[in-house]
């Protein structure tokens, strides 16, 4: 009699100059407890055709450290360009056969030996779609935060609340990393291949798709923040970055107004941290303003006019912009019930790449 197929978990780590952390991030999968009885896996390591060391790191770790019979298990795959993070994700996604699907940077680890096993026991005892845990935050400075729900919590057919403990809650986070998932939840829209804030682009569908999710009061990630990454070196590109991610994906969302309000107030926090200290004549704000009216357009489509401002179209400022009475010979300007000229014409929804 044949033996009965196992269901495997990819586990899938892309890495890019990660030669200084790479060894603990394998360490910690080389520790995972498997039990043969329930589950098998393999380790979709993806070279993003990283110039320094980490791909000589990797396969003396795989030949000296991994035991004979998982060396079949860790899999090296190699596009033929560098594609970033979200490309070598995608390309990693392509390469896997699993049935579940988790991930790791090549910076962080995981904290505890279990965590495949009771990953894959919740998600298959749950039956549910996805699985979120905790992950401690490693900052530059040496501080630590522990982001971890405080309780277990049950979504289920529910994509709304979903959503909202994404964007409001932060319960569910943007990560890709902090989650097991069911394969065809992954497959079911294609993993962001931009090269930066593609989880922002990603996980909300995957989290508005999934029936069940579970999200687990453990921390199981220990994640380091990279002291050169573009998050930590240029908050004008993150904060507009994050936001004009989330813009993308007002149009998918259209129809759940609550949905909208948090996108909208989770995209504010990064408005307000830009904002501090500084005024409309920095960087960024004009981009800011854009975004904002086009999420507003959607919000309030009748009123989004009234309520954003344009520094260029303050009459205060530009005196040219007072009141003056309309003729048949001029219908360029477009005054409210004042008499100010307002804004002209359609958010450019065109701008956005949405899917």
């Amino acid at each position: 009699m044949a033996s009965k197929k196992l269901p495997i978990i990819s586990v899938i780590t892309t890495f890019y100059n990660a030669e200084k952390f790479i060894w603990n991030t394998l360490n910690s999968i080389n520790q995972q407890i498997v039990d043969t009885k329930q589950f098998d896996f393999e380790y979709v390591i993806v070279d993003d055709k990283s110039p320094d060391n980490s791909r000589k790191i990797v396969e003396t770790f795989i030949k000296d450290q991994v035991s004979a019979e998982n060396k079949a298990k860790w899999k090296i795959y190699e596009p033929e360009e560098n594609l970033g993070c979200g490309g070598a994700r995608k390309y990693g996604i392509d390469h896997a056969i699993g049935d579940y699907f988790m991930f790791l940077d090549a910076d962080d680890y995981y904290m505890h030996t279990n965590f495949l096993l009771n990953a894959f026991t919740t998600i298959t005892s749950e039956n549910a779609d996805i699985v979120e845990y905790g992950v401690i935050f490693n900052q530059p400075n040496g501080q630590q935060v522990n982001n971890t729900a405080n309780q277990k919590y049950v979504i289920e057919n529910n994509p709304s609340l979903a959503e909202i403990a994404l964007f409001k809650d932060n319960l569910i986070k943007f990560n890709v990393w902090s989650k097991i998932y069911r394969r065809w939840v992954v497959e079911s829209y294609p993993y962001s291949t931009a090269r930066t804030y593609e989880d922002v682009r990603t996980i909300p569908v995957w989290i508005s798709n999934a029936h069940k999710i579970v999200i687990m009061p453990t921390p199981e990630i220990n994640y380091r923040a990279a002291s050169g990454s573009i998050i930590r070196t240029n908050m004008v590109d993150t904060r507009v970055g994050t936001i004009t991610a989330i813009a993308e994906l007002f149009p998918r969302f259209k129809d759940d107004f609550n949905v909208l309000k948090a996108m909208y107030g989770r995209s504010m926090v990064d408005l307000e941290a830009l904002l501090h200290n500084h005024s409309s004549n920095d960087e960024g704000f004009n981009e800011m303003s854009r975004l904002n009216t086009i999420m507003l357009s959607y919000l309030y489509p009748n009123q989004y006019k009234d309520m954003t401002y344009h520094v260029e179209d303050d009459p205060e400022l530009h005196p040219e912009l007072k009141p003056q009475e309309p003729n048949e010979e001029s219908k360029e300007a477009v005054l409210d019930e004042r008499g100010y000229q307002t804004w002209v014409g359609e958010p450019d929804l065109d701008s956005l790449d949405v899917e």
